[in-house]
């Protein structure tokens, strides 16, 4: 009997006009030349991580790839579960973060939680508006895909 492989959904968030708060945007266009396993899929769904309910559903895992400002030193790697992401509230990214926890926390209630995994980097700046990372953190994109595929073997 074929073992049943987890189907696993990788979200990259975040917004591609700030600076390292596109860096799930960043991640998402390495994931996209890569062969990820069958099983796996990504999606970049920009700010709009809460609008995709209907894609979450039914996976066994999801991985949600965005920056998360712990208040350690920027370009710190990070790998947090739901009830340990920091939500700050001085920063107009919190909003579409408060919406997917929102989202998560109805799978709960339903009972169809997958499980799910927070990757990312403490950002070193998401007030500008600008495309590109900041060197600190667009450097550690290689250590995020690799913790990335970490998870999905």
């Amino acid at each position: 009997m074929e073992e049943h492989k987890k189907k696993i959904l990788i979200l990259c968030t975040g917004y591609h006009f700030g600076t390292d708060a596109a860096f799930g945007y960043h991640v998402s266009k390495v994931l996209e030349k890569m062969k990820l396993p069958e099983n796996v899929e990504m999606m970049e769904v920009g700010e709009f991580a809460s609008l995709i309910s209907h894609e979450i559903e039914g996976r066994d895992k999801l991985i949600v790839i965005d920056v998360f400002p712990t208040g350690d030193a920027p370009g710190t790697l990070v790998r947090l579960k739901p009830e340990e992401m920091p939500l700050p509230w001085n920063d107009a990214t919190d909003v579409a973060r408060f919406h997917l926890l929102e989202i998560l926390q109805q799978f709960v209630l339903m009972g169809k939680y997958p499980e799910t995994i927070l990757i990312g980097v403490v950002p070193k700046d998401i007030k500008t508006i600008g495309t590109e990372l900041t060197p600190e953190i667009e450097k550690k994109i290689p250590e995020v895909i690799d913790l990335i595929m970490k998870e999905v073997s």
